[in-house]
């Protein structure tokens, strides 16, 4: 058994049929975690209707819920590519998930006058989508490797 390897899924290959309904679902999964997250910091005031994003706009329940959602179906489309063209694609695409978490922790930072509840708030959404999404997209899109 591979170091790593939890329930012989990292030596997995992608199950490209079972992509099409786990996408989905990995994103509901996300938007619904991250809505929930948004309705409790809003609650206590850590979602500040005065910043004001690149959009134009406070940060919104709305696009919470939308760019919770459109990285699983990305993450679906590169866990695809992965599985076509490498020989681990399940530990490459947690590698390349993990490397995506840190980069988007640039965008709360970048958020004039956003007070550190707000970015602690936001870091969390990033934080739960990532583990949601991968966690998902490797466990039922994937197939015992031949």
């Amino acid at each position: 058994m591979e170091a790593g390897m939890v329930g012989g899924v990292s030596s997995g290959r992608a199950a490209y049929r079972r992509l099409l309904w786990v996408a989905p679902l990995a994103g509901t999964g996300a938007a619904v975690a991250n809505a929930q997250i948004y309705l409790v910091v809003s609650a206590f005031g850590a979602m500040p209707l005065d910043v004001v994003v690149s959009g134009g706009g406070p940060v919104a329940l709305g696009p919470v819920v939308f760019v919770s959602f459109l990285p699983a179906l990305v993450g679906a489309l590169l866990f695809a590519l992965m599985g076509r063209f490498t020989r681990r694609p399940v530990r490459n695409f947690r590698v390349a998930a993990a490397v995506a978490l840190v980069l988007s922790f640039v965008t709360p930072f970048a958020l004039p006058g956003a007070p550190v509840a707000m970015i602690l708030a936001l870091l969390s959404m990033h934080v739960v989508a990532a583990v949601v999404i991968t966690g998902v997209l490797t466990t039922l899109a994937t197939r015992a490797q031949a």
